[in-house]
């Protein structure tokens, strides 16, 4: 399996998961981040795999880290 299949998979698995965040903040941990929880909505940023997602709260910045992971493969694979 290539990088850009596991990163394709990656995306796929969050948008289909029954608890993205928790999903994500697996991900993130076991590649060495670090996760902040909070359980209220302040603003929280993930990076992850160079790529950023903002929002309030960590749904929305999961949220965000999808759309913004789908445009930058949709970029990649155009190329």
């Amino acid at each position: 399996m290539t990088n850009q299949q596991d990163f394709q998979n990656i995306i796929k698995q969050l948008r289909t998961d029954a608890d993205p965040v928790a999903l994500m903040r697996s991900l993130v941990i076991q590649s060495g981040g670090q996760w902040a929880d909070h359980s209220d909505d302040t603003l929280f940023e993930i990076n992850f795999l160079g790529i950023a997602g903002l929002g309030y709260g960590a749904a929305a910045a999961v949220a965000n880290w999808v759309e913004n992971a789908q445009r930058t493969n949709t970029v990649d694979t155009a190329a």
